[in-house]
């Protein structure tokens, strides 16, 4: 692989649309690991930064950038959709769509954070994943992602306490089946849920 001498043009061209996002010091991490991750083949962060001989650093500088830097994720995606927005060809059209889509990230293991055990209904059976859910956008000229996030459980303790605080009666005889039958108890109570979204207090919770 040839060594980087400057940043790619298009990286040089976009970059300034992320700089309300990072400190001057990540702006330039931030085009160093985006530079890596169209050139280089080897896109862990040691392969990345040995691309470069101009801004040359060790590892850990860029490392920092994805485990400690202080940056909004949820800023850095909004100016990404600004961006796409700006461009004819990829701006949000009127007979555009957007589809929402779940892919399960299977793990052999249980000590990850968030991780559940949801069924795959390729291999159909249940397994330990996480379920990344994510928001497409698509026209005749584009497609590309809107958003993720990973798929957390419902809290039910939160759920319950907040239908009761918006005056949603549950029944007593439902209340028995959090000892007996967790899995009842939680479609009975999603299903409260579900009837009462036109309440904005539900819809919230």
């Amino acid at each position: 692989m040839l060594p980087l001498v400057e940043f790619p043009q298009i990286i040089q061209h976009y970059a300034p649309w992320f700089e309300t996002v990072f400190s001057a010091e990540a702006l330039i991490q931030f085009q160093r690991y985006l530079s890596g991750l169209i050139i280089s083949e080897n896109k862990t962060v040691d392969g990345i930064n040995r691309l470069f001989v101009i801004e040359s650093r060790h590892q850990s500088s860029l490392n920092r950038l994805l485990t400690a830097s202080p940056f909004s994720e949820d800023a850095l995606n909004r100016q990404r959709l600004a961006l796409l927005n700006s461009l004819e060809g990829t701006q949000v059209k009127p007979k555009g769509i957007l589809s929402v889509d779940d892919t399960l990230l299977t793990h052999y293991g249980r000590h990850f954070d968030e991780i559940a055990f949801l069924y795959d209904p390729v291999e159909k059976r249940y397994t330990w994943a996480h379920s990344l859910v994510n928001l497409h956008y698509s026209d005749d000229q584009t497609d590309y992602p809107a958003h993720f996030q990973l798929w957390k459980p419902a809290e039910l303790d939160r759920i319950e306490q907040g239908l009761q605080a918006a005056g949603i009666r549950l029944r007593e005889s439902k209340f028995a089946l959090k000892e007996s039958d967790p899995k009842k108890w939680r479609q009975y109570l999603l299903g409260v849920w579900s009837r009462n979204q036109d309440q904005p207090d539900v819809a919230a919770l």
